[in-house]
């Protein structure tokens, strides 16, 4: 009689062999064991079975006809590397031996075998099995953790990189700037470097600018969040943006959805990220092209795209534009993204990018309606 115990499911083990008999007393002592047994007469049966059942073990004859039990095994491990296989023989020699070491069979039973042991084979097998799928778990949970330990720590790296750049950067970007300006007080100097001055001018100026936002940043977190409209926003940097874009030739085309974007943000450093984004694109675009910005809100959440019409970016740097001190090009810091990025994460949103070669760039945005730090 089976117990209550016996009547819990073990585990689900295929078992495989073209002997009827073998194979029907194989599954039933199995099943009386407490496995949910799935019998095959055929190797190809078993391979169409295992892709539409969840199987802990495989228990195979290896003499079979079209197909030996050590091809099956062959053939299991290819989609399933970690898939425990017990082999059975009735004819033992030094190849099939052989075989089943090369092939990583998990056992192997010569016939007659007793119940038990066929029940203690597999009670092994399952209990391997178990713990395989226990090491991927705990692997994907450490992979988790190192994640998120490497986020605390870029954070964290940010807000010191925020002092250290204000220390360091403000006062030789302050000089180079008074420097240029003396310069060009004087009327005797060619076109050519006057219009030089004005290029490390104004860089120097955007460079004061990253310098102000990180300071302002590492002090974000007792800054207020408040329930604002984002298209208010947007529309408020078009005129600052203008004199760069005008002399660029580069229009600006704001596509705000007709309803106010609602959302609980920290005004000054939502303005601040939109802001870097806008003018990475402007400068990325060339005379006479466009920086299109869109907004729109769906399911909870609003989504900002901003595109330009760009080179734009080389495949081999999509994934490292948001680390700091990484830039496409060597007169830039590669400060601007890194900081879009901390800022968009503190308001628990998302940022990703789309380029195309020649064509141009696309960031979205995405930022949640409302959450627990909304404001009635």
């Amino acid at each position: 009689m089976m117990t209550e115990k016996n009547k819990k499911n073990k585990g689900t083990v295929l078992v495989v062999d073209d002997d009827r008999d073998v194979l029907r007393i194989t599954a039933w002592r199995l099943s009386e064991d407490g496995y949910d047994v799935t019998p095959c007469g055929k190797a190809a049966d078993a391979l169409t079975a295992l892709q539409n059942m969840k199987c802990d073990v495989v228990v195979t004859d290896i003499v079979m006809p079209e197909m030996t039990g050590i091809e099956l095994l062959e053939k299991i491990h290819e989609t399933t590397p970690d898939m425990p296989v017990i082999l059975m023989t009735g004819y033992v020699d030094f190849e099939k031996a052989v075989n089943a070491v090369k092939f990583k069979a998990f056992d192997f039973l010569i016939k007659p075998y007793t119940p038990e042991q066929i029940v203690f084979s597999v009670e092994k097998a399952i209990k391997y099995r178990r713990l395989i799928d226990r090491e991927k778990e705990y692997k994907a949970m450490l992979e988790e953790l190192n994640q998120e330990l490497d986020t605390l720590l870029s954070e964290r790296t940010m807000g010191l990189m925020a002092l250290t750049i204000a220390d360091k950067v403000r006062n030789p970007s302050t000089v180079i700037g008074w420097i240029c300006k003396r310069i060009m007080e004087h009327d005797k100097i060619s076109d050519s470097l006057r219009s030089n001055l004005n290029d490390i001018l104004s860089e120097s100026r955007k460079l004061e600018t990253i310098v102000n936002d990180f300071e302002e940043l590492n002090k974000s977190k007792h800054s207020v969040f408040v329930y604002d409209d984002l298209n208010e926003v947007i529309r408020l940097l078009v005129p600052i943006l203008d004199k760069e874009a005008g002399m660029k030739n580069v229009a600006v085309d704001l596509q705000l959805s007709s309803s106010p974007l609602r959302i609980n943000m920290q005004r000054h450093f939502m303005a601040m990220a939109i802001r870097h984004i806008l003018r990475n694109s402007i400068d990325a675009t060339p005379q006479g092209g466009t920086v299109r910005v869109t907004t729109s809100e769906a399911n909870d959440r609003v989504v900002v795209t901003i595109s330009d019409t760009g080179q734009g970016i080389p495949e081999d740097s999509m994934n490292k534009i948001f680390e700091p001190f990484y830039s496409t090009k060597s007169h830039r810091f590669g400060m601007g993204l890194p900081l879009v990025k901390q800022i968009i994460s503190e308001h628990l949103g998302e940022i990703s990018v789309e380029s195309v070669i020649g064509k141009g760039s696309t960031f979205t945005i995405t930022l949640p309606v409302r959450w627990l730090k909304s404001t009635p």
